[in-house]
């Protein structure tokens, strides 16, 4: 394999490759990326954080997450999705998943519900999966009838919408983004902690610094180095220098979704016919970050021939009753989750980011269709 002409599953956006060090300096850059996040995506309050994992941790500070607390989520989810959950010495109760959104079940999760209301049941973690045909509204409705938080996670799904608004502007008590994530091998890690309640927010806030507050604001007083301790909590803060990274990506958002959804159609006009590949992807979708494909038999086979061809594919995800840590720790069987189970077997995601170029793509075309049609 060449690893001159490799493919990576993603690479790093920059548009402006000149950040000023000493602006960072003089600039509260974070602060500038929050105010134009909210008003990008139409949210009353978010805070930038140094990953997104650490900002669904913060959500679960928020929330005052307690010992034995059951938070709810899809058993169709990267690890750090109950890893915050436990945490807290929480217990996650896993969901299976939808076989046509990928994300979890919501039949199951109100059968789940029912079986839990009353016993410490705190919230639902959903996380977006980029896939359509996923019922917000229901979701909503179960959370509103079970008195249970929604923290949607949607890491994987910066700048989409749903009816219209955009995700973190709909009726989720908590929203997380990231700007790296978490399947993307990135330079920078930086997340988004988003909320239209004032109480979630003024709590996030201040457990983002230690629980540290100011005695009085600079402009109040003259001596402003004076602060007291009033709760638990952690350092969570962006530094302006990363912010700056993220506010490049954020203003150019609009023109990587355009040329990410440019990629899409050409897989899709090209590989659509394949019998042995199935899209899952809808192309019609109004933000495209992953292009998901099922491949008919053995995929493991199907990826390794794609690196061999020098082109990396991505996994979203591995089942966490798959995993050794929540398998062993709460008893989970292989056929526990029989839909996230068929999907893991079956799926894997093709190249897809806003600085590829047209010949990468058609890389990634000829070899798809060089392996699908060897298969016997």
């Amino acid at each position: 394999m060449d690893s001159t002409n490799f493919i990576s599953f993603y690479k790093p956006y920059v548009s402006n490759t000149n950040i000023d060090l000493l602006e960072c300096l003089n600039h509260a850059k974070a602060k500038e990326l929050e105010v134009k996040f909210s008003d990008m995506f139409d949210i009353k309050h978010s805070l930038s954080t140094m990953s997104g994992t650490s900002a669904l941790h913060l959500a679960m500070c928020a929330i005052d997450l307690k010992r034995g607390d059951k938070v709810i989520c899809s058993v169709n989810a990267y690890v750090d999705v109950p890893e915050v959950v436990r945490h807290f010495d929480a217990e996650p109760i896993f969901i299976d998943c939808d076989t046509q959104s990928y994300m979890i079940d919501l039949k199951k999760l109100e059968a789940t519900l029912k079986e839990h209301k009353n016993k410490k049941l705190r919230a639902v973690i959903l996380n977006h999966m980029g896939v359509d045909g996923f019922d917000l509204g229901k979701l909503y409705s179960l959370a509103k009838e079970y008195d249970v938080k929604i923290i949607e996670d949607a890491t994987d799904a910066m700048g989409s919408k749903y009816n219209g608004k955009f995700l973190g502007s709909t009726d989720a008590d908590i929203t997380i983004f990231s700007f790296a994530p978490h399947v993307y091998k990135d330079f920078i890690s930086g997340g988004m902690f988003t909320t239209n309640n004032q109480e979630l927010f003024e709590r996030a806030k201040l457990l983002r610094n230690h629980g540290i507050v100011k005695q009085c604001d600079e402009s109040e007083c003259e001596v402003n180095y004076l602060y007291d301790t009033i709760d638990i909590g952690w350092r969570y803060a962006m530094n302006d220098i990363v912010a700056s990274v993220c506010l490049d990506r954020l203003e150019t958002n609009e023109a990587q979704k355009t040329r990410r959804h440019e990629i899409a159609s050409k897989y899709v006009q090209s590989l659509g016919s394949l019998k042995q590949v199935r899209i899952i992807t809808n192309i019609a979708h109004d933000n495209i970050l992953y292009f998901f494909v099922e491949i008919d038999k053995n995929r493991d086979h199907f990826a390794r021939e794609l690196k061999h061809a020098g082109i990396e594919v991505g996994l979203h995800y591995m089942p966490l009753h798959l995993t050794d840590y929540y398998r062993k720790k709460y008893s989970l069987r292989v056929f526990d989750f029989p839909a996230a189970l068929g999907i893991y077997q079956k799926t894997l995601c093709l190249p897809l980011y806003a600085g590829m170029g047209d010949d990468e793509v058609y890389k990634v075309i000829e070899a798809v269709e060089k392996i699908a049609t060897s298969y016997i």
